[in-house]
Formats: C-alpha cells, sequence, structure tokens
C-alpha cells in the first residue's frame, strides 16, 4: 500500500487528470448541488451506474472532496487497473455474485469503509451494483445501507448519505453534455425498535427515492425518446433553446415523465398519435436537410451580419490552428473511434474504452511523431511541435463540434432565402402539433395526480 505522503501526491494528480479526460471527452458537465456537500466528516456519495468506471471520474471531476470508489474485487486483478485503484485508494468490495466470494473478505471491506468513514473520507458506491444501459436505475442493493449502519456502530456517528444522479445527453457519442446533481441528504435516523435488516430495508428505500429524484426514470426507451423530443418542441416554442441548461431541461423531462405515464394509462391512442404526428415533422424537417429550430430563427440583417463576421474571425484565426490540430491527431483519433464499438462490451463501457484507448493511442501517436521530429531536427524543435500540437488539440475539437452546425446554419440560410413557401410550411405543421400539445396538456390537467405535471405547461 503507498504510504499517506505518497497517496496525497497522487490524489491531486488524479484531480487533475480527472478534470482533464471529462473536458476532453463531454462538450459541457453541469454540476448542481456541490452546496450540500459537507466540508468534513464520513461521506458516502450513491450515484447511478451507467458509464462503467468513467462514472467514478466524472464524480471526482465534479467534487473536491478525494473519493474512495468501491469497486468490485475482479477489477483489481487487472495488471492495469489494480496499481491505480491502490493509488486512489479504492475498496474491493466481493460480491455474491463473484465465483470466488470470500465472506471474511467482504468483512474486511465493510469495516475498512467504516473505518474511513471514521477518520472524515467520502466512499462512493454503485447501490445498482453494476453499470447498465437502461433507462431507469435498477433495484438498489443493501451494500451502502449496510455500511452507513455499520459505520454508525463503529462511530458512533452516522456518515451523511448523498445520492448523485448522472444523466448523459447523449450516452456514448464524442462531446456529449453530462448533467451531474448531488441531492438532498438522505435522512438516516432509523427507529430504535426496528430490527437490524428491516433498518437496512428501510435506510435502502429512503436512497432508493433519493437517487430517484435526480435521475430520470422512463419505462422505456421508446419512451425517454418521446419526452425528449416533446421537452425540445417545447422550449422551442418561445423561439430560444435552453443550450447549456441542463438542470431546467432535467426538470421538464421529470414533469414530462410523469404526464406521459398517466396519458398512456388514460389516454393511450392520444399519445401514440402526438408520437407519430412528431415523427412525421422530424421525419419531413430531415428530408429538408433543416433542423426544427431553424424554423425559429429570424433572419434579420444585423444578426446575419454578426453571424458572418463571427465566421470570418473563425476562418483567419481559429481554422488554421485547428486544421495543424487535425492533421497531427487525426490517425489516433480516428482508431479511437474505429476501436471503441468493437472493443467495448456495451454501450455502457464506450466512454471508459475511449478513455484508455485514446490515452494510449494519443500519447504513443504523439511521441513517435515528437522523436522523429527530435531526429530530423532539434531538441528545441520537438518541444516546439509538442507543445503547439497541445495548443492546437482543443481548437481541433471546437473545429469538430462547431462545423457541421456552421454549414447547416448557411446552407439553411441561404435556403429560406430562396424558398420562403418551405419554411412557412414547416412552420405550418409545427403550430399544428403545438395545439395538439396544448390539447394534452389540458388533459392531463384534468386527470388525478395531473397537478404535478402541470409545470410542463410552462416549458
Amino acid at each position: 500500500m503507498p504510504d499517506s505522503r505518497s497517496r496525497a501526491w497522487f490524489t491531486k494528480i488524479w484531480r487533475l487528470f480527472c478534470r482533464a479526460v471529462v473536458r476532453v471527452l463531454y462538450r459541457s458537465v453541469e454540476v448542481t448541488g456541490t452546496g450540500l456537500i459537507p466540508h468534513s466528516g464520513g461521506l458516502v456519495l450513491c450515484a447511478n451506474h451507467v458509464n462503467a468506471l468513467v462514472d467514478g471520474v466524472l464524480l471526482q471531476a465534479s467534487t473536491s472532496r478525494n473519493i474512495r470508489p468501491l469497486a468490485r474485487s475482479g477489477l483489481f486483478l487487472h495488471p492495469l487497473l489494480e496499481p491505480l485503484l491502490r493509488l486512489i485508494g479504492a475498496v474491493p468490495i466481493y460480491r455474491r455474485a463473484d465465483k470466488a466470494e470470500d465472506k471474511a473478505r467482504n468483512d474486511a471491506a465493510f469495516a475498512r469503509c467504516s473505518e474511513l468513514l471514521g477518520e472524515g473520507e467520502t466512499i462512493v458506491i454503485f447501490p445498482e451494483g453494476q453499470s447498465h444501459s437502461d433507462p431507469h436505475i435498477h433495484k438498489l442493493k443493501t451494500g451502502a445501507a449496510r455500511i452507513v449502519i455499520a459505520a454508525e456502530a463503529c462511530n458512533g456517528v452516522a456518515p451523511t448519505i448523498l445520492p448523485v444522479g448522472l444523466t448523459f445527453t447523449r450516452k456514448g457519442k464524442f462531446r456529449s453534455d453530462v448533467l451531474v446533481q448531488f441531492g438532498t441528504p438522505v435522512d438516516c435516523e432509523l427507529p430504535d425498535t426496528l430490527e437490524s435488516f428491516a433498518c437496512v430495508e428501510l435506510l435502502t428505500e429512503r436512497i432508493t427515492v433519493g437517487l430517484a429524484r435526480v435521475t430520470l426514470n422512463a419505462d422505456s426507451w421508446e419512451d425517454l425518446y418521446l419526452v425528449n423530443r416533446l421537452e425540445r418542441f417545447f422550449a422551442l416554442r418561445h423561439c430560444h433553446y435552453r443550450k447549456g441548461q441542463l438542470r431546467q431541461r432535467f426538470r421538464a423531462l421529470q414533469r414530462l415523465i410523469d404526464a406521459q405515464r398517466l396519458l398512456r394509462l388514460y389516454e393511450p391512442d392520444k399519445v401514440r398519435a402526438i408520437a407519430t404526428q412528431l415523427k412525421a415533422f422530424e421525419r419531413l424537417c430531415k428530408i429538408c436537410g433543416i433542423r426544427d429550430y431553424h424554423l425559429t430563427i429570424e433572419l434579420r440583417p444585423v444578426l446575419a451580419m454578426l453571424y458572418f463576421g463571427r465566421i470570418i474571425l473563425d476562418v483567419l484565426v481559429v481554422l488554421p490552428i485547428a486544421i495543424w490540430g487535425v492533421i497531427n491527431s487525426i490517425v489516433p483519433f480516428g482508431l479511437t473511434r474505429h476501436l471503441t464499438p468493437r472493443i467495448a462490451h456495451g454501450v455502457d463501457q464506450y466512454d471508459t474504452t475511449k478513455v484508455l484507448l485514446g490515452m494510449l493511442l494519443f500519447i504513443s501517436f504523439w511521441s513517435i511523431q515528437t522523436v522523429i521530429v527530435y531526429q530530423l531536427l532539434s531538441m528545441w524543435w520537438a518541444i516546439g511541435y509538442i507543445v503547439s500540437v497541445l495548443i492546437a488539440a482543443p481548437f481541433a475539437l471546437r473545429l469538430r463540434s462547431e462545423y457541421k452546425i456552421v454549414f447547416d446554419n448557411l446552407r439553411t440560410f441561404f435556403m429560406f432565402l430562396r424558398k420562403k413557401q418551405l419554411k412557412e410550411h414547416l412552420a405550418e405543421k409545427r403550430r399544428e402539433i403545438d395545439v395538439e400539445l396544448a390539447r394534452l396538456v389540458r388533459i392531463v390537467k384534468r386527470l388525478p395526480s395531473g397537478k404535478n405535471s402541470s409545470g410542463l405547461v410552462q416549458e
């Protein structure tokens, strides 16, 4: 085991590394509820588990506290992961599902958790048990509750339990958005009259409720697909889209999921009808080569001039630097993108595979290229080369994420100038859907528990 001084040194580097990985892998990360994180004392973070090892990296990047993840024992058998897990202070957990499960070793792991919490450390547990790609949280295991109850019995004080919700806008896609929500602390007060098993069950239920508040829980991917389209449609009703306001989108989606459940129960035909209407509208937009937000943009001369001015500035300043970054990164980036789906075992492992494979390929290629420059020129040229690549790489990322949007906007701008009737036709189709949605909102308000979902009117 590493000594405390070397581990403290490593954890600082580890936090910086996690933040760097998150900045590269995701376009934006919105973190809410950090004010609920206590500055001291034992802390148990209970998070949903949807993205394999990257979930732990994301949590470490979202808090200033050093976290110690609880990891299944099998990960410690991996020759590359084992030293890293030891350095960050991960605690191996021996699950009942593991073939070589050892109850004595698992009791020792739980005792270690009590010891760490007594020292004011932060541990992270994914109470669903394993990473998955379902649109809702799984039934929670009782491990988190048992750890907290054991820690209170051992240390005389219960640690704080915080549910943490991880919501990905486009899971498995490079440069998607992530919302990290720290929820309200879970009540750890348990009646003295309850037996130990009942206490574990009660605390597990409280953790489940807390985690459900900070996660989206749709019945199926089809339902989640529909509410995402509805949320976007409602937002664009006001001629803007809440880009970067993931927390507001999350609240709207939760209300829409509740409303959809009511409508599927009482008015299933109307739900199917609006889903069909939305799909037809999206298909029409796709055939015309436009995005629905283009219908909300007013073609004002001043705005057009400002937009073209920004494009010219990007072409003169950003584009040359970005091209240099693309030239020196296109091979490792292409290999990472091509190999990830073939190596990863499911969508929930895509991001983890991208991080590990991308690090290996980018470091290897940039190192080889730096050595070649050194051999052909000199040490100073090699230093200058690697510095220029590190500076240009972020510009290449920006170019990748924005060039399609810029081309789509320009193409649509000139198309609408030539075909004004097309925009009017699509806008009329959109208004028809808007009328149907208004009717559904009125129906939801009249249904039992409909008041809980009436907030979608404001979205």
